[in-house]
């Protein structure tokens, strides 16, 4: 068997840089005390150029190495203190002329170690926050039951019960360094050595001694081969590759093979505010609904036409819709191929009106209203408009101010995006399906194709070489998670589509076996 120097002694490819990196980072893991498990390659550019790497996560705590090559050469190896899917590297480790085909590389690897596990345990320069003071002593936490003064003591009663560190920063959600941070303090006070410390965190004699000003015992600072360059991580872009491509360009090709999964979604919230559930719902889209789904069927299931729900077709005025909703007061209103409404001023701020609060106001000024301004409820109002009837021949009295109690459904041949340009304040007051997302939408997509897809690893820049990793449980465990609430409606996947790479990074990082796969998952793009 060949020992570490050995292997090192020899030229590289393509191919066999995968197996190289792999002994690499065994020998690193073994100094470390970390599990290092494979995620994928990836091809990346930084200030300095074009790469490809083997990206290795943790499985110990939030930490990741890559092994970095340039075409067939050894280039570096990037750490990541706490990694995710938009985390630049915290450092950058290069080796000057030692590269892996020489014996003097493998003869650094134990300094390189040694880099890798100081950095690991005390380093702030990069993501993360070190501990405040202020954590220490204020904000009461709940857990278990049982109340705690503050996260500090949480922390270390966690600790004391043997959470696993990942265990730990879930629960109080503090990063690896604030953890370490109080668990060190704690241990300090209680009477423990700077190198009985270092060993229950996993830290270097010298950073636990600086984080508590214990007076210098020994100098334990790493020391390492002057080859080797301990750089800040460069800001960094990931390619897609190949193969990865190649699933979107299926994706995108994919037509639904039944038009009722694009429109389930919009047929619940149709039903939704039939019921009264929804006060509005805004559908936008290129002239495809009436292609596709039946609004009214949808509607005459829950109630009737004229009796709970009425529909305004074609072009209208701010007035007509004004006039419409006081007389339709508690029923549906459903707006069709009402666009223009989207082009007049007042008609968009009476949209607005009764989208956000359902008071609707009319010009005070205009005489063929009946003065409501001041009346607050509807029976008042209704009231109002009978007496001003009365005194005025029968005519229709109509209010110039009312409380619109029933639901509006718009359909509008616009997309989302324009009317965005109109009045972005809108959709944020009502529930919008934009039928061209819906038709587009990747996980629907997904869905279709999803016995079919294939997931590969990456083992060369080129993406001709890869490894099938398909697991028909891990694919489902994977889709079902990016479905459901806990993924969509996290604050961390606002503004993210979610695509075939949003797929199978989270796919990789699940089968990899981590621990936190849904957390990294919310990160990926």
């Amino acid at each position: 068997m060949k020992n570490f120097a050995s292997f090192l002694n020899e030229s590289y490819s393509a191919t066999d840089a995968y197996k190289e990196s792999v002994k690499i980072i065994d020998f690193l893991s073994k100094k470390t005390g970390q599990d290092y498990v494979e995620i994928d390659g990836q091809n990346f550019t930084n200030s300095t150029g074009n790469y490809f790497g083997y990206l290795f996560a943790s499985k110990t705590d939030s930490s990741a190495i890559r092994i970095n090559w340039a075409g067939n050469n050894f280039h570096s190896i990037s750490f990541w203190l706490d990694w995710n899917f938009v985390a630049d590297p915290d450092k950058e480790i290069t080796v000057d002329d030692a590269e892996p085909g020489k014996s003097t590389f493998a003869k650094l690897l134990p300094d390189i170690a040694a880099i890798i596990k100081d950095v690991n345990s005390f380093d702030t320069e990069e993501n993360e926050e070190p501990l405040e003071e202020s954590m220490l002593t204020e904000h009461k936490v709940e857990y278990d039951g049982k109340i705690y003064l503050n996260k500090a003591d949480l922390v270390v009663k966690l600790y004391e019960d043997d959470v696993e560190l990942k265990e730990i920063m879930k629960i109080t959600n503090l990063n690896a360094l604030q953890i370490k941070s109080i668990i060190t303090k704690h241990l300090f006070t209680k009477g423990g050595s700077v190198s009985e410390i270092a060993d229950a965190v996993g830290a270097e004699n010298n950073a636990v001694r600086k984080f508590v000003n214990s007076p210098d015992e020994e100098d334990t600072t790493v020391e390492y081969d002057e080859r080797i360059k301990v750089n800040a991580g460069a800001k960094e872009t990931i390619v897609s590759s190949k193969f990865i491509k190649k699933g979107e360009t299926q994706l995108e090709e994919t037509e639904y093979a039944d038009p009722d999964l694009v429109f389930d979604d919009i047929n619940n919230y149709v039903t939704m505010t039939a019921k009264g559930l929804l006060p509005s719902l805004l559908i936008t889209g290129q002239g495809t609904i009436g292609k596709y789904y039946n609004i009214e069927k949808e509607l005459n299931d829950v109630g009737k036409q004229n009796e709970t729900w009425v529909k305004i077709k074609g072009k209208i005025t701010a007035e007509d819709i004004y006039t419409t909703l006081w007389e339709n007061r508690d029923k549906v209103v459903v707006f069709e191929d009402c666009d223009g409404i989207f082009k007049d001023a007042e008609s968009v701020q009476l949209l607005k009106d009764l989208v956000d609060s359902g008071e609707m106001y009319w010009k005070e000024n205009d005489k063929k209203f009946v003065d409501t301004t001041d009346l607050d409820d509807n029976e008042t109002i209704e009231q109002a408009c009978e007496d001003w009837s009365a005194e005025n021949k029968g005519k229709e009295g109509i209010p110039n101010h009312f409380v619109f109690e029933g639901q509006t459904i718009i359909i509008s041949n616009l997309s989302k995006a324009e009317i965005i340009k109109v009045e972005p304040e809108l959709l944020n007051k009502c529930t919008c399906i934009d039928i061209i997302i819906a038709a587009q939408n990747s996980m629907k997509r997904l869905e279709t194709i999803l016995s079919r897809i294939k997931i590969y690893k990456t083992f060369d820049s080129k993406g001709t070489i890869g490894k099938d990793i398909t697991d028909e449980d891990t694919k489902l465990e994977v889709f079902d998670y990016m479905c459901s609430d806990e993924f969509v409606k996290n604050p961390k996947r606002r503004g993210k589509e979610s695509t075939f790479r949003t797929f199978d990074s989270i796919y990789k990082v699940c089968y990899a076996g981590l621990d936190n796969w849904k957390e990294l998952g919310l990160s990926a793009e």
